[in-house]
């Protein structure tokens, strides 16, 4: 019932709502939105109120609910001329109130007690007399330790006897004399087993075709391992110029065309991040080292005036979702600086570069960069906000 109830009320404020916007569409009634949803939205106090009641919830809730709706929608249609100061007042009466009806019809919890045990609970069963008796246990082994009775080695049944072994075939010619048989038999099997000796004058074909094919596998084998090498050799080569190739391309058009990752996964690599407020890195001095930055909410600074920068080339990844990005380059011409920038609402001022609008990049690298021997690479990226790269000293 109260599910039926809940769709009822809820499919006919969709319907109402609807036809409401149909026929103001169609011209037959005009009414401003804002002006009917600041003055009915008590209506859905109401109607959550109402529901409560009908689902059997906190009747103080429900109470609650359907009382402040009908102050507000009244003091909205001008029913009464009620203030919020007023409403305040009559507010802490009003629930002294309802917390008094509450306690007198309060349902009373039901008390279980031991005494009143459910009668489906678990009994333990006692056999009567009429029941069938359980058999004994079957005796136990005897103990091996112990020394038996008489009366009851009786009871043991005897062990049969081992039957007779079986005596050895004999030898079809019969047996030798002087009771040689048996060794004779037993030499010949030995002999049996014994692997065939080379003949007496060093010559098998079948060790000769063996010797054979060895020599055509060993053969064989090298010629593989010749083609494997030369195979080897022939990849490396061409990896080699093709890796020269990429790198002379790579230096002509300035790295624009590269695929640009905006974090470094190496495990070695520093990580800083935070979430809400400003960071600020290089106060001191200290030892540049590839490093990934993000920040959520706030500025972020990167002062590398004051760092060691080690020979190579050094990534530094900053990303920021809102606040301002500035980083401090220290004007040295043997250091080469490489900046890749995005951001999507902002102003981007890189070097002597400055762009605005939205969704700007930039990539911008000082002169001799590829010769230099120091690098930095510096791939900013934010979403709201300002970019700036600059060069101090």
């Amino acid at each position: 019932m109260h599910n039926f109830i809940t769709r009822l009320f809820w499919g006919l404020f969709i319907i109402v709502v609807g036809v409401g916007l149909m026929l103001r569409q169609a011209g037959v009634i005009d009414f401003d939105i804002g002006l009917v949803a600041a003055t009915y939205w008590p209506a859905l106090l109401l109607m959550l109120g109402i529901l409560n009641v009908f689902s059997k919830s906190s009747f103080f809730g429900s109470a609650v609910l359907i009382i402040v709706g009908v102050l507000f929608l009244g003091r909205n249609l001008d029913w009464f001329t009620w203030s919020v100061h007023d409403l305040l007042q009559f507010g802490g009466p009003l629930i002294l109130i309802l917390i008094g009806l509450r306690v007198i019809f309060k349902p009373k919890k039901k008390i279980v007690t031991d005494q009143a045990a459910p009668e489906d609970e678990w009994k333990a069963y006692t056999y009567s007399q009429l029941d069938v008796q359980v058999p004994p246990a079957p005796p136990l082994h005897p103990d091996p330790t112990k020394q038996m009775n008489p009366e009851e080695a009786e009871v043991i049944p005897p062990v049969p006897p081992v039957p007779p072994v079986p005596p050895a075939p004999s030898s079809p010619y019969g047996p030798n004399p002087g009771g040689e048989s048996s060794s004779s038999a037993k030499k010949m099997a030995f002999e049996a087993e014994k692997p065939p000796a080379e003949p007496a004058s060093g010559y098998d074909p079948a060790f000769e075709r063996m010797d054979k094919y060895q020599r055509k596998l060993s053969r064989h084998q090298e010629h593989v391992q010749r083609w494997n090498d030369r195979a080897n050799k022939m990849r490396a080569r061409m990896e080699q110029n093709s890796y020269h190739r990429m790198k002379h391309h790579h230096m002509k058009h300035h790295h624009r065309n590269d695929r640009v990752e905006w974090w470094n996964h190496d495990p070695g690599v520093q990580t800083r991040s935070g979430f809400i407020g400003d960071i600020y890195l290089g106060q001191d001095y200290w030892e540049l080292k590839p490093m990934n930055i993000s920040h959520f909410i706030g500025d972020t600074v990167l002062d590398l005036t004051k760092a060691q920068i080690p020979p190579g080339e050094t990534i530094v990844n900053i990303s920021s979702f809102i606040g301002d990005v500035k980083v401090y380059l220290p004007n040295d011409y043997e250091i080469g600086v490489h900046v890749v920038s995005s951001a999507f609402v902002g102003d981007v001022a890189v070097l002597e570069h400055r762009e605005g609008g939205i969704f700007k990049n930039m990539d911008i690298q000082t002169p001799y960069f590829p010769d230099t021997d120091k690098k930095i690479k510096l791939h900013v990226s934010t979403f709201i906000g300002d970019v700036r790269v600059t060069k101090v000293g």
